[in-house]
């Protein structure tokens, strides 16, 4: 039977700027606790989500204090491998789909599968949702325990659109008209009157929302299938046109500090596309805004998109790997996730049967949209099964984002190196 600790209502822990080493057990003079070290990306708002099963562990254990730091996104994983090399690297951390399969294939995180049959682990493997593993999961033997989830699904500035005289997302949505057309249309309008229309990124990700909501596949479970697949030109060439024309911003082209999240807080922006982890940023603003899902380009009303997880691996170098491991299944939970993810939360759960706290806060209007792109969603898993392919591709998306390639040549050399790249693993 897996363990329990009950709730605890605590404060947040301060969080730091750099990642804590691990250096054995306390540097505070109380050498029966294990001090263990938690790194993590995410703006303040989700540091402070973090924290609240992160206060929830440490209040219930005399023997083990976790100390959480934030990394910046931009260089979180450049960061860490870093660290990792240098025998620097924290005792837990979080891992990204895109980079799991580099840390697994140079053996840096501790296989889990082993602690979660124990009585130490408070999880089970079968408590997840089936489809959540992706890259984590590598010939049954699981490496990393997914977070929780976030699907990806649109944010709309509603004080914006109705300025420039835009019908509502969600009136084309009621209708069944919510589709690529329709974004088109409310897009050209917020830029024609100055503003940006939708903040367009370029990871692979972020293309494979537009290939997907076409009905289309850059890939299956085995093997690369956009060149037999013309409605992934088609998402590339809707893309390519909606830059060209003024619809979408690049956010590559953006200053220093203007990312998605400052444009949209500014109100310069109408549409930005995340998963849940920018609404408690949002919420501390006067921004009236909401979700939508993912326009489509099929008969469906709703279609698929993509799943954005990460993962929380144990560093295969730690003094205290039992603990780390005990400290990973908490955090990742029922209850973990319930006291991270209810009301004002970060994410979506990854583990069975706790939907309902997704739907408790009073805003945005309609976060059932977030369980509904979830269970219609999917996770990148045959891409991401090589490590670095998912930058390499970025690049290749981004010279088509600046205009310097085309929809097409963009194309056909995301088909050839993402073939080179699987077919060498």
């Amino acid at each position: 039977m897996k363990k329990t600790i009950g709730y605890v209502c605590v404060s947040a822990l301060a969080v730091g700027l750099l990642a804590a080493c691990s250096e054995g057990s306390s540097g505070g003079g109380n050498d029966d606790v294990v001090e263990l070290s938690f790194s993590a990306w995410g703006n303040p708002a989700e540091l402070d989500v973090y924290n609240r099963a992160v206060d929830a562990f440490n209040e219930a254990h005399d023997d083990i204090e976790v100390t959480l730091t934030g990394l910046p996104n931009d260089n979180y994983f450049q960061t860490l491998t870093t660290r990792l090399q240098g025998g620097q690297a924290p005792d837990v951390f979080y891992v990204g789909t895109e980079n799991m399969s580099t840390l697994i294939s140079n053996g840096t995180i501790e296989p889990l599968s082993e602690f979660l049959g124990t009585e130490g682990s408070f999880v089970s493997e079968d408590e997840f949702a089936e489809d959540i593993w992706g890259p984590s999961r590598v010939d049954g033997t699981v490496y990393g325990l997914p977070v929780d989830c976030n699907p990806y699904l649109m944010y709309y500035n509603k004080e914006l659109l109705e300025s420039v005289g835009a019908k509502s997302p969600q009136e084309y949505y009621e209708e069944g008209n919510w589709n690529w057309d329709a974004f088109a249309e409310v897009t050209g309008m917020l830029s024609e009157a100055g503003n940006h229309g939708y903040m367009q990124e370029s990871g692979h990700p972020h293309m494979l929302n537009w290939i997907w909501t076409n009905g289309g596949n850059f890939a299956t479970d085995e093997e690369i299938v956009a060149d037999s697949d013309p409605k992934v030109l088609e998402a590339f060439e809707y893309v390519s046109e909606m830059i060209d024309g003024g619809n979408f911003t690049y956010a590559g082209t953006m200053p220093d500090g203007q990312g998605i999240e400052a444009m949209f807080m500014s109100n310069q922006v109408g549409f930005v596309s995340a998963g849940r982890w920018l609404t408690p940023m949002f919420l501390q603003t006067d921004l009236d805004f909401d979700y939508i899902p993912w326009p489509s380009n099929t008969d469906n009303t709703l279609e698929t998109a993509n799943i954005a997880t990460a993962y929380m691996a144990a560093n295969s170098n730690s003094d205290h790997i039992e603990e780390a491991m005990e400290f990973i299944t908490y955090y990742t939970s029922t209850e973990g996730q319930e006291i991270r993810l209810d009301g004002e939360g970060n994410a979506v759960p990854s583990v069975n049967g706790i939907d309902e706290i997704v739907l408790n806060q009073d805003k945005p209007e309609h976060g059932q949209y977030l369980l509904d792109a979830r269970d219609i969603g999917r996770v990148i898993s045959y891409e991401y099964t090589s490590p670095g392919l998912a930058d390499d591709l970025l690049e290749i998306y981004e010279l088509m984002m600046l205009g310097d390639t085309t929809a097409a040549d963009a194309l056909d050399e995301a088909i050839d190196t993402a073939r080179n790249a699987l077919d060498s693993e």
